[in-house]
């Protein structure tokens, strides 16, 4: 990989981190109090529905921050077993999210807030999320076997 393609590539990611602590921090409790302000029954929802969204956002940021560290890595070092196992840690994270999204699913039918509109976004997320956590396996499962032994 070129430099600029790392250094674009790296900017992006570090662009998605800042924007995610942006949503978090602002635009989040922002909407949400806009919401209950419309609908005051989902009041009690309202620390909740921060919580979990600050969660499920750093389920994204510490993929893309692991994203940062192998495509810089990956200039002076290759794609080694280190690398590898940080793909794992980004799995997990998905993982992490996809238990967010189910857990939120039941959480929302079991309380009768399940609006169309919101479960077809919390779907929605899930799938994506689950494609690309699907995507990474794959390629941990298709590295060279010399990276699949473990180093003395």
């Amino acid at each position: 990989m070129s430099r600029k393609t790392s250094l674009l590539i790296s900017a992006a990611l570090v662009a998605l981190l800042l924007a995610g602590a942006l949503t978090q921090a602002w635009v989040l409790p922002a909407a949400v109090e806009r919401v209950v302000a419309v609908f005051p029954e989902v009041k009690p929802l309202a620390v909740p529905a921060i919580a979990w969204g600050i969660l499920a956002i750093a389920c994204w940021q510490a993929p893309a921050g692991i994203g940062v560290w192998l495509v810089l890595r990956a200039r002076h070092h290759g794609f080694d077993k280190l690398s590898y196992d940080w793909l794992r840690v980004a799995v997990g994270c998905l993982l992490a999210f996809i238990a967010l999204v189910v857990s939120a699913v039941a959480a929302l039918s079991g309380l009768g807030y399940a609006t169309p509109g919101v479960m077809f976004g919390l779907i929605a997320g899930g799938l994506v999320v689950l494609i690309a956590a699907g995507g990474l396996v794959l390629v941990l499962g298709d590295r060279p076997a010399v990276l699949r032994m473990p180093h003395h």
